[in-house]
C-alpha cells in the first residue's frame, strides 16, 4: 500500500512563480523538467582510470548512472557498474558530490550527482588492454583505462574531475 501512495503521491515545484503539480508514477509528456539523482565511480589501478566513452566519441566519464527510487547510493552504483561492466565492486568512500543543471531534450534537467573511490570485491578483474571494450548493457558505449597523466589533455565530464583526481593521484 505504501508503494502504491508513493507512486501517486503529489509534489509541488516551484517554477517562476507558479506552482505546478506532478504525479510520480505517471508519464507527462508535457514536462520540462527532469530530476535524477546519480552515482559514479572512480577505480585507479597502476596510474589509470577506468573510464567510459560513445564508441566513435572523444568525451570521457566515470562509469555509473541513476539510482532507482528507493535505492541507496551505493547500491545503485553496485548494480550500474555490474550491469555495465560485469564486475562487482565495493564503495570505499565517497569522495564528491556535484549539482549541476542543464537542458537536454528541450527539458531542464537537475542533477545531484555522488562520486565514489571503489575498488573491485576479491576474484574480480578488468583487463587492462589498450582497446575500449563495449558496455554490457550498450554496445554504444565502450570502457577502457586513462592513465592519469593524460586527463589534462582530454575532456572528462565532469570538469572538476581532472583536478581532483589528480589531486587524489598525487
Amino acid at each position: 500500500i505504501l508503494i502504491i501512495l508513493f507512486f501517486y503521491a503529489i509534489i509541488f515545484i516551484h517554477i517562476g512563480g507558479n506552482m505546478r503539480k506532478i504525479k510520480l508514477g505517471k508519464k507527462d509528456k508535457n514536462l520540462k523538467y527532469d530530476f535524477r539523482e546519480t552515482c559514479f565511480g572512480l577505480y585507479v589501478k597502476d596510474n589509470k582510470i577506468l573510464v567510459q566513452k560513445d564508441r566513435n566519441g572523444n568525451e570521457y566519464a566515470l562509469p555509473g548512472g541513476h539510482v532507482k527510487i528507493g535505492e541507496t547510493l551505493e547500491n545503485g552504483l553496485i548494480r550500474e557498474i555490474t550491469e555495465e561492466i560485469g564486475v562487482k565492486i565495493k564503495c570505499n568512500r565517497l569522495l564528491w558530490s556535484e549539482e549541476c543543471f542543464w537542458e537536454w531534450n528541450e527539458k531542464q534537467v537537475h542533477n545531484i550527482a555522488f562520486y565514489y573511490l571503489v575498488e573491485l570485491c576479491e576474484n574480480q578483474e578488468i583487463p587492462d588492454t589498450r582497446d575500449f571494450v563495449s558496455q554490457k548493457d550498450n554496445c554504444n558505449v565502450v570502457v577502457g583505462w586513462l592513465p592519469i597523466e593524460e586527463l589534462q589533455n582530454v575532456i572528462i565530464y565532469p570538469e572538476f574531475l581532472k583536478k581532483e583526481i589528480y589531486s587524489l593521484a598525487g
